[in-house]
């Protein structure tokens, strides 16, 4: 295809041309050779180090690229944290006077029950870089039955409360995944909660303070620390550090959902689970499904079998300040990265960042546990299997190019659709490249001048595709692959200066036969690349 006889291309409207001039992203490596990272985190105005929580029951610190090799503060002795399953070192939040007072809160399981503790503990006076084992005091503690869905998120609120998220506690089979003993409902259980104490003063025999102003204060239940309820595993949740806003993601079951909370609202709220799952009612008639009372989610997804919400940050560093108000989240089962806006009360740019933010060369994620934010806003994606990215800029993405979405993976795993030159007018080289396409076989490229971003499936074929069939120009080009399974499309490009600012999407797909177990019905697809013709 010659672009200049597509010259009156649509060029998609606001949300598309934000995505094209957005800066691109990569992961870069933060820290490696952990155990299980579960959160990166700092004290507020702490901009040299950041804190990494080990699901074995360590803290350490990262400073400068580099972990210290003494850990901040280490229970993973035998008897303390609980290491099993979903279970273990769960949060960590710092004071909000951390700077002068020293003191930080960690949430973690232990054996017996098993339990989830809330402990205070003092960082040395001597050495800041270590916490004083000696200091600890356990505020709260409680049996969570089952194991898991724990939550585990606590966090200081802008009014200087800690908030607690808690899961309902979990069930087995064949229970699961429905909360057997209405633990997020009853206003006799912390489970299935947002708590919100006072950890400045006390409400005796209490260790803690039970702030005036929360929902339920008064005699009889709901217990009066109770700030929220309706969750069934709030993991993770997050305070816009500019806006004070709560975001809460809770893993679902039928549905993944994000709730989110304006700054100074929220008490008292109830969002349903288990009567509900997202807008999906479940059948489980222990509150009003559908009803008014309850408060349904900014944003949720299905994706089958097998998935499981990690919630995020709101993007307020100073390195990429386009991307400022952005929401990071993820999948931990499916190892996707999503980020989205809020714009009145609805959800805006969603984007799907799996292929943006794949690892470098020699690394892959493998099980997105958290993500984590640091003293200078930057965000941080954390892996199961003991590597922390730092979310950053890509100066090495080519100007014209803006991946987006994720397609099927084929028999040889998910393609890639890039371009090694960048779209220049006068670029007689310029040309497509596919991975993982079918070795010495052909593919297939379609270029569209409109695009589906968030993706889907109108042929059934279980083939995500990123291109409009109602596209004003759709066609479709036969793709060779090489002995590596590479693919190649040229798409040279005249020196015409009225081509400049032209745009098309393209997308790559296989039909693979026989089919393997990946794709169903035998088709793969690529990401979606929108090409955007430079000077």
């Amino acid at each position: 295809m010659n672009l200049h006889l597509h010259r009156d291309l649509c060029i998609l409207g606001f949300a598309l041309s934000a995505l094209v001039a957005q800066t691109p992203l990569r992961l870069e490596l933060a820290a490696t050779g952990l155990d299980r990272p579960v959160l990166v985190t700092a004290p507020s105005g702490d901009t040299q180090r950041a804190f990494v929580v080990e699901k074995n029951g360590r803290i350490k610190i990262l400073r400068n690229g580099i972990v210290l090799a003494q850990p901040f503060l280490d229970l993973a002795t035998p008897g303390t944290v609980f290491d099993v399953a979903e279970m273990g070192m769960l949060g960590v939040a710092f004071h909000p006077q951390y700077a002068t007072n020293r003191q930080f809160f960690v949430f973690y399981c232990t054996q017996q029950f098993p339990n989830v503790t809330l402990q205070r503990y003092t960082a040395s006076a001597a050495n800041g870089d270590v916490a004083d084992p000696a200091s600890a005091v356990t505020l709260l503690t409680f049996p969570l039955l089952y194991g898991n869905h724990n939550g585990g998120t606590i966090a200081f609120g802008a009014d200087g409360k800690l908030y607690i998220a808690v899961g309902d506690g979990g069930s087995l089979a064949p229970t699961f995944p429905i909360d057997p003993l209405n633990n997020a409902q009853r206003g006799d259980s912390l489970m299935g909660k947002v708590l919100r104490i006072d950890v400045d003063t006390t409400t005796p025999p209490l260790p803690y303070g039970i702030p005036s102003d929360n929902p339920f204060v008064g005699p009889g239940d709901p217990r009066d620390e109770i700030w929220a309820l309706g969750f069934r595993n709030p993991w993770r949740c997050s305070f816009d550090r500019t806006t004070g806003d709560f975001w809460i993601a809770d893993v679902g079951g039928p549905r993944e959902e994000i709730d989110f909370v304006a700054a100074g609202t929220g008490a008292g709220r109830n969002y349903g689970w288990s009567c509900m799952s997202g807008t999906v009612c479940t059948g489980i008639n222990v509150c009003p499904c559908g009803s008014g009372t309850l408060t349904g989610p900014l944003h949720e997804y299905t994706l089958g079998s097998g998935q499981s919400i990690i919630g995020g940050y709101v993007y307020r560093g100073a390195a990429i300040p386009d991307l400022h108000g952005a929401y990071f989240f993820g999948d931990f089962v499916r190892n996707q990265i999503w980020s989205l806006r809020r714009q009145n009360g609805s959800v805006t740019d969603l984007r799907d960042r799996t292929i943006e933010l794949l690892p470098p060369a020699g690394y892959a994620l493998a099980g997105i546990t958290s993500f984590g934010e640091d003293g200078n806003g930057e965000l941080y994606v954390c892996s199961f299997d003991g590597n922390v990215y730092r979310i950053a800029a890509n100066p090495n993405t080519l100007p014209g190019l803006a991946p987006f979405g994720v397609g099927t993976a084929g028999c040889n795993g998910s393609h890639a659709l890039s371009s090694l030159t960048t779209p220049a007018q006068g670029n007689a080289g310029f040309a497509l490249r596919c991975t993982n396409g079918i070795a010495s076989g052909l593919g297939l490229i379609a270029l569209a001048s409109a695009v589906d971003v968030p993706g889907s499936d109108p042929f059934g074929h279980g083939m995500v595709i990123h291109f409009r069939l109602d596209s004003p120009y759709l066609s479709l080009q036969a793709m060779l692959c090489d002995a590596n399974g590479i693919g190649t499309l040229a798409l040279p490009i005249p020196a015409d200066p009225v081509l400049v600012g032209q745009s098309i999407g393209a997308q790559a797909g296989f039909a693979w036969n026989p089919p393997c177990a990946i794709p169903p019905n035998g088709w793969s697809s690529s990401n979606g690349l929108w090409i955007t013709v430079q000077p």
